[in-house]
């Protein structure tokens, strides 16, 4: 297919696998080969296009950046509210002041209630709720690659499996620290992605494929 010789659309580019189609952007070929017919479910998006064919659009960029502060916000106000409860802070301020040398059990046991609700919080929301406080607040909503929407518990889980694999492993010695230098990572990766992809999708995203998309009218 030469340029400008057929207008934007899916069709079968040479050297793909049989029954496959490619996105032709009107002058080149864009992403790689998806099934013929997958192209065509609710919700699926051709790269470099904004605009999801139920007429919803990806959500900016700019706007989840801002959703991931916000729940980033609650999260720790949350974790601060049980420290406080269980009285975590008076046994980090004597170990600070030179007056202890030790954080006794409070601080696991509330440290491990405080991530169960955290991983519950965001388990739920995302499989019902659509998203996270942060991105029901700006008006963006997280919906499967068919236009789930809610996803429901199993897609929601698997979109929300970092913090679940957080939950499970991270109090654990030495590898709750390698997880969270693995979580650092899948963060600026998600990042980069964030601003490149064409669909804006994050690691998490490309995982359960799912969108982010502006909430329906």
């Amino acid at each position: 297919m030469q340029d400008g010789q057929q207008p934007a659309g899916w069709y079968p580019a040479e050297g793909d696998p049989p029954g496959t189609v490619r996105w032709w952007d009107g002058t080149k070929w864009v992403g790689g080969p998806q099934a013929q017919g997958a192209q065509q479910q609710a919700g699926f998006v051709a790269p470099n296009a904004s605009q999801l064919p139920s007429g919803r659009d990806l959500a900016n960029p700019w706007l989840r950046l801002a959703a991931w502060i916000i729940d980033f916000i609650i999260v720790f106000a949350v974790g601060i509210i049980f420290a406080v409860a269980f009285g975590v802070t008076d046994s980090i301020g004597a170990i600070l002041s030179g007056g202890g040398t030790e954080i006794d059990s409070t601080f696991f046991i509330s440290s491990a209630i405080a991530t169960l609700i955290t991983t519950l919080y965001v388990v739920l929301m995302n499989s019902y709720a659509s998203g996270t406080l942060g991105k029901l607040i700006l008006g963006i909503r997280i919906i499967g690659r068919a236009g789930d929407e809610p996803l429901g518990l199993p897609l929601g889980a698997k979109r929300s499996a970092n913090t679940i694999v957080g939950f499970l492993f991270g109090l654990i010695p030495l590898v709750g620290g390698l997880l969270n230098l693995v979580f650092v990572l899948i963060g600026l990766v998600s990042l980069v992605f964030l601003f490149t992809d064409p669909e804006h999708r994050t690691v998490m995203d490309r995982f359960a494929d799912t969108l982010v998309v502006t909430k329906a009218n």
